[in-house]
């Protein structure tokens, strides 16, 4: 029975997460009311346990959803006033984390003191700041100018949700500093206030400069902040990203140590108290856990891992029989209690996942034989292989082919040699500094066999030509075939049922595959810029790719690259980009390391190429036409000596009778010698954003497009798509969608029927998003 009481928590905390609005507390006392009347009444006439039961369980089901509504109320009402957007407000606060310091800006949490107004932390980047801003710690008090504005996310068919994790860590506007005479700094932190152990083992660690500082911290810390993009390119491609979250492994580690501790302090201790030593090893471990979680901020890893540790030592002291499955929907209870929108890091499925089938493979399954002995090596990460499979397909399009035996030896060095060396160096750095260096510079070696390790591996697959990570894309159906044979896989053996999960994956692989869009337009939700990819039945065609936003993240790399590839295309058959300026050719370098591009245009010459794609790159206004199929492309070239804004690639697309028109950032001068060259089109990805100094009259009342689709963003400082413009747009009859409040807007056309069009903030409504 304890099992359907945890389900029905566990669904009553999870169901708010994905209605598009939250419910009115009326609602959720109805729920609960009519739960107790129910209850009475099938008490009073029916007297029979199930019926008593399913109330029960109707009760904790609405108690569990009413939990969650009020968790999200709390949520959302954290986000900055709309009264105070984009408005200049003087805030005095105290910085709440280490700050991000580079060449552009430093970038930190700021919580506001005495305002009811601000949200609980605030996010500020300060650009040509005063050098005394670099060499601020947390603590520091301080009086600034800001302007200011609620997080935002990009809605994409896919993509990162950077609304939705601001919110979770408290952050309910971003913005930054204003160059104005009033800032200044009020009050340095006090001795001991920064930020505690953590901020001085960071500050000693930096110290130390040793020579894998950026994973030394993670692993300490769970500060992942300093790893580069290269090791996590290293980290996905052997499956060993798992290492550098603390999480099971980490924590497991940690009570492991303290437990054995507390074994032989209770052996001693139980000479003078009539204690079993048992309750101090536990007492000791379940602290160590909860010390190294302290450590990590409680990060929702160590969350997880904290609560099946002590549901495990609960249980186990007071002498209740729980089994696998009852500890793991305890945990699950537990942190979905903490946050019930946990259900969308990818971390809590694969976390959960890997340890639900590590305990159905490992129920009595393995002998103390030295068999068994050695399967304790090999066994937990090809289980752990087989389980991930799914959730690893579908959150990150890709398996690394090499995991099982990357993680052999990866996982034995963190936890036999790596982490009990830098807790041994973290705890003496308080009492005896030497022997502290000597124990990290034994962790600090450990990791460089790590990273030798890793490398060779990842060298020898290129060598011999195997894949390290292999691509996939799961359709619904194949997810669920896949996740069955799985299952039947990780069944014991005993059952006879591996003959059938090989034909679930004959099945899987005889599955049709999704057919190509006859022709597809996606103009990407990528903020103040442009980025739209075209399916061309099985091509692929790329005009522009985005901002670069910094050094992690670009719209090329994390928006554009990630869609190509969950619509299962290994490649990108012509990327364009239209002009120079950033906004559309920003992330035209990270898309093209994500992916291979056979044909490359642009309007002008490109800042920050490789030398390779700087030698391929051809000029859109010399290009001849070209045709896939029945599908015509042909650019416009542009007037000699143009730059910038009117040097964009004007690219015409034309598909039996459909004719499509990307003209970039055109401006007025432009469009008066295009007004005479074109005909009507369909679908007009409109000129500039909006700006007014594009979309003239004459413009559209020669190509009087049916559908036109701004890319802009939200409460640009441009203001755009001008209001005026999008009336004469209206004015045409054309009907005008806008990604800064629609997300991404998708059109298909298929030759024969009106258009499909599909806005995606509309369609994933959630109530965090606006």
């Amino acid at each position: 029975m304890m099992l359907y009481w945890l389900a029905a928590v566990i669904a009553g905390l999870i169901l708010p997460g994905f209605l598009p609005f939250l419910l009115p507390w009326w609602v959720c006392a109805l729920l609960l009311a009519v739960g107790f009347v129910l209850g009475a009444v099938l008490a009073r006439f029916e007297r029979k346990d199930w019926a008593k039961r399913l109330v029960l369980l109707m009760l904790v089901f609405s108690a569990a959803v009413s939990w969650s509504n009020w968790y999200g109320h709390k949520l959302v009402d954290n986000l900055l006033p709309d009264a105070l957007v984009g408005k200049d407000i003087l805030v005095q606060g105290q910085i709440w984390n280490q700050p991000e310091v580079n060449q552009r800006r430093v970038r930190f949490l700021l919580a506001p003191t005495a305002s009811a107004d601000l949200p609980r932390l605030i996010q500020l980047s300060w650009y040509r700041s005063p050098a005394w801003a670099g060499a601020l710690e947390p603590g520091d008090r301080l009086e600034l100018v800001v302007r200011l504005k609620p997080p935002r996310s990009f809605i994409n068919p896919e993509g990162f949700d950077y609304r939705l994790w601001q919110l979770r860590r408290g952050v309910g506007a971003t913005g930054y500093v204003r160059d104005r005479g009033q800032n200044q700094l009020l009050a340095q932190a006090q001795a001991g206030q920064n930020e505690g152990v953590r901020n001085k083992l960071r500050g000693w660690l930096r110290a130390q400069q040793p020579v894998n500082l950026a994973v030394l911290q993670a692993l300490l810390l769970g500060d992942r902040t300093l790893i580069s993009d290269t090791q996590w390119q290293l980290f996905r491609a052997t499956g060993t990203t798992h290492l550098m979250a603390i999480s099971g492994l980490h924590i497991g580690l940690a009570a492991a140590w303290g437990y054995l501790l507390g074994l032989v302090l209770g052996r001693v201790l139980v000479l003078w108290l009539p204690v079993p030593a048992v309750v101090f090893a536990m007492a000791l471990g379940a602290a160590a856990a909860w010390g190294y979680a302290a450590l990590a901020g409680f990060a929702l890893p160590t969350q997880r891992a904290l609560a099946m540790l002590l549901m495990f030592y609960v249980a186990r002291l007071s002498g209740l029989r729980i089994g696998g499955a009852q500890v793991l929907m305890l945990a699950a209870a537990a942190v979905l209690l903490l946050d019930p929108l946990s259900i969308y890091d990818p971390g809590f499925w694969l976390s959960f996942v890997a340890v639900a089938a590590l305990v159905l493979a490992f129920s009595g399954l393995v002998s103390a034989s030295s068999r068994g002995r050695l399967q304790v090596l090999w066994r937990p990460q090809w289980v752990a292989f087989i389980a991930l499979l799914v959730p690893l397909g579908l959150f990150f399009d890709q398996w690394s082919l090499v995991s099982p035996l990357a993680n052999i030896i990866a996982i034995a060095l963190v936890s036999v040699w790596v982490v009990p060396a830098l807790f041994t160096a973290a705890l003496l750095g308080y009492v005896w500094l030497p022997a502290a260096g000597v124990f990290l510079w034994l962790a600090d070696t450990g990791l460089s066999v790590l990273g030798w390790w890793l490398n060779g591996l990842q060298r020898l697959a290129t060598a011999t030509g195997f894949p390290a990570v292999w691509d996939t894309r799961l359709t619904p159906a194949g997810a669920l075939l896949l996740a069955l044979a799985c299952a039947l896989l990780l069944l014991p053996a005993s059952l006879r049922l591996r003959p059938q999960a090989f034909v679930l994956l004959i099945a899987l692989w005889l599955l049709p595959r999704p057919q190509p869009a006859l022709l597809q337009v996606s103009v990407m939700d990528v903020g103040q810029g442009l980025a739209v990819v075209i399916y061309a039945g099985d091509k692929t065609l790329v005009y522009d790719t985005g901002p670069w936003f910094g050094d992690s993240f670009n719209a090329g790399a994390d928006i554009v690259a990630p869609y190509v590839l969950a619509s299962g295309r290994e490649k990108i058959d012509a990327l364009v980009v239209s002009h120079s300026h950033s906004d559309h050719a920003g992330g035209a370098p990270g898309l093209l390391e994500a992916l291979p591009v056979d044909r490359f245009y642009a309007g002008e010459a490109l800042e920050y190429l490789r030398e390779a794609d700087e030698q391929r790159l051809v000029s859109c206004h010399l290009a001849k036409p070209w045709q896939w199929q029945d599908y015509r492309f042909r650019f416009i070239p542009g007037v000699a000596g143009s730059e910038g804004n009117n040097a964009s690639c004007v690219l015409v697309i034309e598909w039996r009778g459909v004719r499509l028109l990307l003209p970039g950032d055109i401006e007025r001068a432009r469009e008066r010698t295009l007004a005479r060259q074109l005909a009507p089109v369909d679908f007009l990805l409109v000129p500039h954003h909006g700006s007014k100094s594009s979309s003239s009259a004459a413009l559209l009342s020669s190509i009087r497009p049916d559908l036109a689709v701004v890319s802009s963003g939200y409460r640009n400082r441009h203001g755009h798509p001008h209001q005026q413009v999008v009336e004469r747009y209206r004015g045409v009859g054309s009907r005008v969608y806008n990604t800064a409040q629609h997300g991404a807007v998708q059109i298909l056309f298929d030759g024969e029927r009106a258009p499909q069009i599909i806005t995606w903030r509309q369609r994933t409504r959630r109530y965090w998003r606006d």
